[in-house]
């Protein structure tokens, strides 16, 4: 029995070294750098810088070189006397060109705004993904913080329960209660058993919860650091202030109207399509021709210098019928800005009711922490008075269970006005401008 014993322990303080203990900001860093979403979001940021760098390159010439070679076998044109012949013949080219636009009515230029505002937009995005996952783990942590201490809350109770039935069991030995009081009081602790069984299976399942949203290995132990020392105090924010701050810097607010500029851009790079289409070319080319039953041919190299020609050109080409794409294009583009508008609108009226009911429960859960301070010391007091008449047998177990419930329920509303206040005062900041995870 001993050496079971010595091996439990051992297993104990290995699960014990090996748990890693993270705070609220370790936990949401640790889930932002492993989030799936946010990665997925990398890589549409990464996308639009491409974009971007191809729009610009757009601009520049393109350069495309040629070579070609054939074998003619009966009748063709001899290039040298320029008349037919019947004589088997070999000929190749190479040719240089390259290709810019001058003038197609700002599309170019207009695309490369747009790329460009959907480059940042990408930023703002990213952000976007960041908050998203740093707000459920921040609230599935506070759930965590919750459970554990309502497990510790609800020992408390099981073990003042399990003291007053022993006392209940000594008075009933001296014939100060009856068998019915005693079982009151075994069935408030058997109540409180399962209480404490409840509320740790909402530990373990809040902790799932945690290592979900932090993509963190459900197999490897994590424990979360308490928040003791973290006292509310009831501060007034003037909430038309957070929201002057919301909606000129928030991520949300930021991508919304980046999003009317790109559609925006969009919009006026399809009206381009409308315009001529300007572009410069030019080239240098040369070519070799021989039979091959005559000797009579310049050399190839004589062949590629005398043959050697170089163009230049300049070409418009005018859009008169494209059977309604670019009028499609035109009222796509124009549809697409409208519900970004639209969607600007949205997102401003959503922030702005965030941010004044981040406010108002930040202040509420400030007054309920306090009014709910006052009651346990109050149900407290009355808690101990009662056990004590209890224990000479003035009172009921009934009345003794009231009181305790009062006192239970007095900590726990303690409890959750703390912690919702933190989320609340967090979520306040946030879109006071603080960012909930810094990155460098």
């Amino acid at each position: 029995m001993k050496r079971f014993f010595t091996i439990i322990m051992i297993f104990a303080s290995v699960v014990y070294a090996t748990a890693q203990t993270m705070t609220m900001d370790e936990c949401m860093e640790y889930a932002v750098k492993r989030s799936v979403s946010v990665s997925k979001q990398e890589n549409n940021l990464d996308n639009a810088r491409i974009n971007y760098k191809q729009s610009v390159a757009e601009l520049f010439p393109s350069v495309s070189a040629g070579v070609s070679a054939s074998a003619n076998f009966g009748r063709s044109i001899d290039p040298e006397t320029n008349s037919y012949t019947m004589v088997s013949t070999f000929s190749n080219s190479y040719d240089l060109g390259a290709s810019m636009p001058l003038f197609a009515g700002l599309r170019y230029v207009n695309g490369i705004r747009a790329a460009k505002v959907a480059r940042d937009r990408g930023y703002s995005d990213l952000q976007i993904a960041r908050d998203r996952v740093a707000m459920e783990v921040m609230r599935a942590y506070i759930d965590v913080v919750y459970y554990k201490e309502a497990v510790n809350i609800a020992e408390e109770q099981l073990s003042a329960a399990r003291k007053t039935l022993r006392q209940a069991q000594k008075l009933y030995g001296l014939g100060l209660k009856s068998a019915a009081e005693v079982a009151e009081v075994a069935s408030q602790e058997a109540g409180y058993d399962y209480m404490l069984t409840e509320q740790q299976n909402k530990l373990a399942m809040a902790y799932i919860a945690l290592r979900e949203v932090m993509n963190y290995p459900q197999e490897d132990v994590l424990e979360v650091v308490q928040i003791d020392d973290f006292i509310p105090d009831v501060c007034t924010v003037s909430p038309e202030s957070v929201v002057e701050s919301a909606l000129a810097g928030n991520a949300r607010i930021v991508s919304a109207r980046l999003a009317v500029l790109e559609s925006k851009l969009n919009y006026m790079k399809a009206n381009g399509g409308w315009f001529p289409t300007i572009s410069l070319s030019g080239g240098i080319g040369t070519s070799y021709y021989t039979n091959f039953k005559s000797t009579a041919y310049p050399a190839f190299g004589t062949q590629l210098d005398n043959n050697r020609g170089v163009y230049v050109g300049v070409s418009m080409s005018i859009p008169i019928f494209s059977n309604l794409s670019r009028k499609a294009s035109v009222r796509f583009s124009r549809n697409a800005l409208r519900n970004a508008e639209l969607e600007m609108d949205a997102a401003r009226n959503v922030v702005e009711s965030e941010v004044v009911q981040a406010c108002r429960q930040m202040e509420g859960y400030g007054k309920q922490y306090i009014q709910a301070v006052k009651k346990i010391e109050a149900a407290q007091l009355a808690y101990d008075g009662i056990a004590a008449k209890f224990d000479k047998g003035l009172v009921t177990a009934i009345e003794l269970q009231m009181s305790a419930t009062t006192l239970l329920q007095a900590k726990s509303d303690c409890l959750r006005s703390k912690l919702q206040y933190m989320i609340e005062k967090r979520m306040v900041d946030y879109y006071s401008g603080v960012p909930l995870v810094e990155f460098e």
